[in-house]
């Protein structure tokens, strides 16, 4: 079940992105919000054909309660919904780094090898520099991002996030980062 404290960065991200998403995207994200639609919304053949799609593919379920039309998420759904959102993750870097790293360790175990191998990519796609086999390293606040990422791989445990005020010889990750 998607936890309410990710649903408002959720919102955010999909008021962001709300332009280059698809009618299906949009729709699912929609119903993950909870939000109504209205009736002239149904009466677009290209949404009815949407809704259906999403209908038989199992990603909503329709609840008739009251006469009032209510759609939500199945687990598939959800991971739909989750998916989407994963890939537009970004971390915004302030206009002055604040001299801290963050060091991003993780030790997952062998039977997360696919889900290990998704996880080293993310961090590369944001960013990060390996700085030994399971430590990444990056100069900006990236906890929030990071937490929600290891969510979505269902590795929040196995991970652990340090900031560092010192490191001895950081020459070359400066030069990486450009700082």
């Amino acid at each position: 079940m998607l936890k309410k404290k990710h649903l408002s960065k959720f919102r955010s991200l999909f008021n962001s992105l709300s332009d280059g998403m698809n009618l299906t995207e949009s729709i699912l994200c929609s119903i993950a919000f909870g939000e109504r639609f209205s009736l002239d919304l149904h009466g677009n053949k290209k949404t009815q054909q949407v809704f259906s799609g999403l209908r038989r593919y199992k990603f909503i379920r329709h609840i008739k309660a009251e006469n009032v039309d209510k759609y939500t998420l199945t687990p598939k759904g959800e991971r739909k919904f989750r998916k989407i959102f994963i890939d537009e993750v970004i971390i915004k870097q302030p206009l002055k780094w604040d001299g801290k790293w963050r060091l991003v360790m993780y030790d997952l175990p062998v039977r997360f090898k696919k889900t290990r191998e998704a996880f080293r990519w993310k961090l590369k796609d944001l960013g990060f520099f390996q700085f030994q086999k399971s430590a990444w390293i990056y100069p900006y606040p990236c906890e929030g991002e990071l937490l929600f990422v290891a969510d979505f791989f269902g590795v929040r445990k196995y991970i652990e996030i340090l900031e560092v005020n010192k490191i001895l010889d950081d020459r070359i990750l400066r030069s990486r980062f450009d700082l």
